[in-house]
């Protein structure tokens, strides 16, 4: 008979499926045990009486199986193959990846130009992705920074936020005041510095 032939290997992988498997692994195994005890010449009614149980166990594990599928349909797709990444690649990647849900933003600023830097301020306030104050800059920091015109100061992976700035404060800057994006390589994450020069 073809049940017998199932192994116990088999049957495990039926597990797979949680509790649709599991109810079907009790029907394959009642009936073969009614098989078997149908098969004597006179089968014994505890036995029968122990077969029907577990028949009814499995009946009851098929409708909750079949009530959990209709209540939580899930389509399961395939997930894609994807080349391991190198560890020492891993923080720059999930870097690049994952950006931000909110950019620090300073704006430093020459003495003169202190209420350009607050109007730029306000302005990024504005938007709930930018977390925004303004500093004084002093001569020796400028002259550490090498600071000649107004720029927005970024890192590589950081220029689509710079560029997004650049954009967002154009409206508030004077003609003749212009953001100049510069790329950096130190490293401050999620962290953008805009210079106000006078």
């Amino acid at each position: 008979m073809i049940i017998a032939q199932f192994q116990v290997s088999e049957l495990a992988e039926f597990l797979k499926y949680g509790i649709s498997g599991l109810s079907a692994i009790a029907f394959i195994l009642s009936f073969f045990l009614l098989s078997r005890e149908s098969s004597r010449t006179k089968p014994r009614p505890e036995m029968l009486r122990s077969i029907r149980m577990f028949m009814i166990l499995a009946l009851v594990l098929g409708v909750v199986s079949g009530i959990a599928a209709i209540m939580n349909p899930t389509d399961v797709a395939p997930k894609p193959n994807r080349k391991p990444i190198k560890s020492s690649n891993l923080a720059y990647t999930q870097k690049k990846a994952v950006p931000p849900k909110v950019w620090k933003v300073e704006i430093f600023y020459d003495a003169g130009a202190q209420p350009l830097a607050e109007e730029l301020a306000r302005k990024l306030g504005k938007y709930q992705e930018y977390d925004a104050k303004i500093t004084l800059l002093g001569a020796t920091k400028k002259k550490e920074l090498k600071i000649k015109s107004s720029q927005i100061r970024y890192e590589v992976i950081e220029k689509e936020a710079a560029n997004q700035i650049q954009k967002r404060l154009s409206e508030a800057l004077p003609q003749d005041v212009t953001l100049t994006l510069k790329q950096i390589t130190s490293s401050s994450p999620d962290y953008l510095s805009i210079f106000v020069c006078d």
